[in-house]
């Protein structure tokens, strides 16, 4: 039984929808379409060759894989609200010394299903913590 509906687009033949490992992931991963090769040092918005609609109060987060991460090759933090409805890019950037070659139906990133909370913000004062932030816990 699942929460919400996620209608998926093929824009391409080529496109794979996302797809989870297992049903009880948190992402779906998310695959290239195509062939790239990212220089390094280049950053770069790659299509996915899909498209997504889903319902009002949600939203798809996309987030880097930490096998590519490891390697050097970022995927920046996105948000995909529920009104986009064109192709779903990824914004990469090769931070490694080489090369990024990529083979159509590599998995390049994965995206999470997450709600969207209705906040009424009210300007006041806000009261401090004695916690500083940036490890202000601990290790």
């Amino acid at each position: 039984m699942s929460d919400t509906r996620l209608v998926v687009q093929r824009l391409c033949q080529s496109a794979r929808l996302p797809q989870k490992a297992h049903r009880s992931d948190a992402c779906f991963d998310l695959f290239a379409p195509a062939p790239w090769q990212l220089q390094p040092g280049e950053r770069r918005a790659l299509g996915l060759g899909i498209a997504l609609q889903m319902e009002e109060g949600w939203e798809v987060q996309i987030r880097g894989r930490s096998g590519l991460a490891k390697k050097g090759i970022e995927v920046h933090f996105g948000t995909i609200d529920h009104l986009y409805r064109l192709e779903v890019k990824v914004l990469v950037h090769n931070a490694s010394p080489e090369p990024w070659q990529v083979e159509a139906g590599d998995r390049v990133a994965q995206m999470k299903l997450a709600r969207v909370w209705s906040v009424e913000l009210e300007e006041g004062q806000v009261t401090p913590s004695e916690r500083g932030g940036l490890g202000s816990t601990g290790r």
